[in-house]
């Protein structure tokens, strides 16, 4: 029943991202908001895949706010949840301890497993709050989003960058990770839109690099126009916009429009690709932050 579970929702999700990519739109790279994707009523911010899951519903609906609450929560505030509307689901993944029995000595021993469940959210626009007074339009005015300024570096994500004591060249056409040098080349700041399209293109980079092999020991040396280099692509991607959200940067990626039929490809082939690529990614994401020093607890 689980895995059954599972697989219904690697359908739905990898179903509403094919339905944005086909009309050009890749969800993870799009500057929609200055606040970051976050419940509503606690300001936990979502971490990993969810801030992406999140954002692919809040495209397809038009929702304006990325603020999201459970159903219990929504009615603990006197609100109800519109006839109609459908939940987002997002994942809560970590390592639990179980209590199991050894066989041979029949003793019960503390184990360690990984573990994953879905849970249901609704966007606030999903909410009627006419017979609460409590009102939404009042929670709303307590948040103030971030603004950025174009070409102002950002200190924690170069204080981030210089922390990894990565090899680097500056100049040129073209943003590239070379494996055999380990080096990452990347045109110069000021030859980006905004500082916003520099600081993602970098990290995508910089998630390239964690497939090196004394880092997360990823394939690397896939043909460009391969199955598995779209794939390696869509890891960077991804990774690129796990650490945007982790440094609260309002982003938009590069135009990487030749991409899209190859990630049309593999997600039409795979239904769990997405989830596989955000699991890579998130892979990244942890071996990248946990190297500095400017991890954040959760």
């Amino acid at each position: 029943m689980v895995a059954a579970k599972t697989i219904d929702k690697n359908e739905l999700i990898t179903n509403k991202l094919i339905t944005l990519i086909e009309t050009g739109v890749k969800p993870w790279a799009k500057p929609w908001h200055t606040a970051q994707y976050q419940n509503f009523l606690t300001s936990h911010i979502y971490r990993g895949i969810n801030p992406l899951l999140c954002q692919i519903d809040l495209i397809l609906n038009n929702w304006e706010h990325p603020f999201f609450l459970s159903y219990q929560q929504a009615k603990a505030q006197g609100w109800f949840v519109k006839k109609g509307s459908k939940a987002t689901w997002i994942r809560w993944g970590g390592v639990y301890a179980a209590e199991v029995e050894d066989p041979q000595t029949k003793e019960t021993k503390k184990e360690y497993r990984n573990g994953c469940r879905w849970f249901s959210v609704f966007n606030i626009a999903c909410l009627d709050d006419t017979k609460s007074d409590r009102k939404i339009a009042e929670r709303l005015e307590t948040f103030s989003p971030k603004k950025s300024e174009d070409f102002n570096a950002i200190p924690e994500v170069e204080a981030f960058i210089n922390s990894l004591q990565l090899a680097r060249h500056f100049g040129g056409p073209i943003a590239c990770y070379i494996p055999s040098s380990d080096t990452i080349r990347m045109p110069k700041p000021s030859d980006f839109n905004s500082v916003e399209g520099f600081y993602s293109t970098y990290l995508h980079e910089i998630v390239h690099r964690t497939g090196h092999s004394s880092r997360c020991d990823r394939p690397l040396d896939n043909p460009k126009g391969s199955t598995g280099y779209a794939f390696e692509e869509l890891i960077a991607d991804l990774g690129s916009a796990f650490l945007c959200n982790h440094f609260g940067i309002n982003y938009s990626l590069e135009n990487h429009t030749s991409y899209l039929n190859s990630w049309l490809q593999v997600l039409s082939s795979d239904k769990t690709a997405f989830l596989k690529a955000a699991q890579k990614a998130n892979e990244a994401f942890n071996y990248l932050i946990g190297e500095t020093a400017v991890n954040e607890s959760e």
